[in-house]
């Protein structure tokens, strides 16, 4: 049995879906917060609970204490959580030190590991934007680089930010890229997103984020564009923040577009599944992403994706075959994918058939708990 010191974000369905794959192992997980969590995402509450079988644990005062922990620590640059994260690390003595996600959980690693002597192996999983978006920061750079230096083993999701992390100075063991957060049940899935072909159905599913590098706004703009199109259409914004809701109550108070929103949080990953298979176009507009989790949603499920060049998309999609990669700066592009994706039946049908054939390689899930739960083993032989 290994220790593995985990430090992530708490309230992630990325970081549960992680986790859930290492039922019945032998390893002990130790979660260190690393993001304000209000409450603790409840698939991490379950396997926390007597009745999981992951070996997984998490102090009483990191559950109680975390926002007003990540509150101090942003005026004192990650040196208090640094300091605890250094001082749980010399107690427990873990055999590894995981860090989910770079500009929480690693630099707060990186802070803790400065002053330690005697170090675990470390290992950073590198989400969407983590390297992509941030290396054009001069201050961030020179983070990114700090932290790489301390790395061992380094996981990420596109050959894109391989390339990234050794221009940045990375010259440690590099895992072949694979889906971070978990793969899928593709027998159940299809047999959920087989009930409506893709060209039947009358759902067009927007990812609502608008902040940070999110443009829902144009998704949300390019759906407006096409209105007189989507009578009998069902517009769903997931994940949706403030300003996609504004903007979604603005559009469809006519009457003409039928607009439903959902906050973030509010569906269930089950549900968005759910959502996803009766969906005949998927909308995932931002400035930076790694593969897209919502793109391999799209993918799993048989909804039409139109994902931004922003993303990996085209590690696993073919533009204008299996799906549309646009530039979310150019808005009549956008609208004219979108168009096609609502006229061409036979382009979203065969898509489908594409995607799915992909993911059966890519993305089953028992293929992914495979390579996770070596994932640690091949680290500790190294």
């Amino acid at each position: 049995m290994k220790k593995i010191l985990i430090v992530a974000m708490a309230d992630s369905i990325h970081t549960a879906r992680w986790l859930e794959q290492f039922e019945y192992s032998k390893n002990e997980f130790i979660l260190f917060p690393s993001s304000p969590h209000r409450r603790i995402h409840p698939k991490i509450k379950r396997m926390l609970g007597a009745e999981s079988d992951v070996n997984l644990s998490l102090s009483r005062g990191l559950r109680i204490f975390a926002l007003p922990l990540w509150v101090i620590d942003r005026f004192v640059d990650n040196r208090l959580r640094g300091f605890l994260l250094r001082r749980m690390l010399r107690r427990e003595q873990p055999e590894i030190v995981h860090a989910m996600e770079t500009q929480g959980a690693g630099y707060v690693m990186r802070r803790a590991l400065r002053k330690l002597i005697s170090r675990p192996r470390v290992m950073l999983t590198i989400w969407g934007s983590d390297l992509f978006w941030f290396q054009q920061f001069p201050r961030h750079k020179r983070k990114l680089k700090e932290t790489l230096r301390l790395v061992d083993d380094l996981a990420l999701e596109c050959e894109r930010d391989v390339v990234i992390a050794r221009d940045l100075g990375y010259e440690g063991r590099v895992i072949p890229p694979f889906p971070i957060t978990g793969g899928y049940d593709l027998e159940a899935l299809s047999k959920i997103a087989s009930v409506i072909p893709p060209s039947k159905r009358k759902v067009i599913l927007v990812k609502g984020h608008t902040r940070f590098v999110g443009r829902a706004q144009s998704a949300l703009v390019a759906i407006q564009e096409l209105g007189e199109l989507l009578s009998g259409y069902e517009i769903v914004v997931y994940s949706a923040d403030p300003k996609a809701r504004r903007m979604a109550r603005y559009f469809g108070k006519d009457g003409l577009l039928h607009i439903r929103c959902y906050r973030r949080g509010e569906l269930t990953h089950q549900k968005l599944l759910e959502i996803f298979a009766k969906a005949r176009i998927y909308i995932g507009i931002s400035l930076s992403d790694g593969i897209s989790i919502s793109l391999q949603e799209a993918m799993v499920c048989g909804a039409f994706p139109i994902q931004t060049n922003t993303s990996c998309a085209d590690e696993w999609i073919l533009d204008g075959k299996s799906g549309f990669i646009v530039d979310p700066d150019n808005l009549m592009n956008l609208v004219s994918s979108v168009k096609t994706a609502l006229m061409d039946d036979s382009l979203v049908d065969a898509a489908a058939e594409i995607n799915y054939l992909e993911a059966r390689k890519k993305l089953d899930r028992s293929i992914i708990a495979t390579i996770s739960q070596n994932f640690y083993e091949s680290a500790i032989r190294k």
